[in-house]
């Protein structure tokens, strides 16, 4: 596992992050859109994730909800879509599972 340093988010949000990936057997996460943007904290918090079985995707959601105690938005890039490609590509990698 890598964990990076995101600023934007708390120590008790990341360790729950990193555990829950941790858990569902995630490739690799990404912060994005508000949440990523250094000068501003977001209100919500905006990840995209990569690697995580499609039955697991919404249990892993609702863990998040439920762990984070704030709103989350979570894409699934496993698809290939030009929004993904744009998260992918300015995203902050905030974990990679081994």
């Amino acid at each position: 596992m890598v964990c990076y340093n995101f600023v934007m988010l708390s120590e008790q949000e990341k360790q729950t992050i990193v555990s829950l990936a941790d858990r569902y057997g995630v490739r690799k996460i990404l912060l994005f859109g508000s949440s990523a943007a250094l000068e501003r904290e977001g209100r919500d918090i905006d990840l995209a994730v990569d690697g995580i079985r499609a039955g697991d995707f919404f249990r892993f959601y609702g863990d998040l909800l439920f762990g984070l105690k704030r709103s989350v938005d979570l894409i699934d890039l496993s698809s290939d879509s030009k929004f993904n490609d744009l998260i992918r590509q300015e995203g902050l990698p905030i974990y990679e599972g081994i």
